[in-house]
């Protein structure tokens, strides 16, 4: 479901910018590491903590899901650059949710590769809020383009969701 929201993000603001894009966007994330979910042993003891690690992974799909919408939706540069705001906001905070609460141990480096990939794309809406406001879409939609960010967000959320049981 996260593959889809993140998608969209980018599409959705991209549908109002040119075609021509001038070169990845730099990104502060960590690589994008691959972790198998096969590899990773959660002993019965792990299935509480796993749960609300998922349950936190869905708040936090559901409220970028919904500010994504409100981007794809916009009909002007001042509505477009507010969103922008928002989700910048949703995203922080989305990563912030998934540093509370308990995190079984397995999937710590998953949790933390999840939240430096949102703190990352946030910092890619921030960027993003200024083209915006001044109506160069092509610009705030390639400063949200992020791919390698993307794929950490995505491998990190597919492992902790594969793990727990909800993928």
């Amino acid at each position: 479901m996260l593959v889809l929201l993140l998608g969209s993000t980018v599409v959705a603001c991209g549908r109002k910018a040119a075609t021509n894009r001038a070169g990845p966007a730099k990104t502060t994330a960590a690589p994008a590491t691959t972790t198998n979910s096969s590899t990773i042993a959660l002993t019965p003891a792990d299935a509480p903590a796993c749960a609300l690690l998922l349950a936190r992974v869905q708040r936090v799909t559901t409220a970028l899901q919904t500010s994504s919408e409100l981007i794809a939706h916009s009909v002007d540069k001042r509505q477009l650059s507010q969103r922008i705001a928002i989700e910048r906001v949703q995203l922080r905070r989305s990563a912030q949710l998934m540093t509370g609460g308990p995190i079984p141990a397995p999937l710590e480096g998953a949790d933390r590769q999840l939240v430096l990939g949102l703190g990352a794309f946030a910092d890619d809406f921030a960027r993003a809020e200024s083209p915006a406001r001044h109506g160069d879409f092509s610009a705030a939609a390639q400063a949200m383009n992020d791919a390698a960010v993307v794929r950490v967000i995505l491998g990190a959320t597919k492992t902790i969701e594969n793990a727990c049981g909800g993928g």
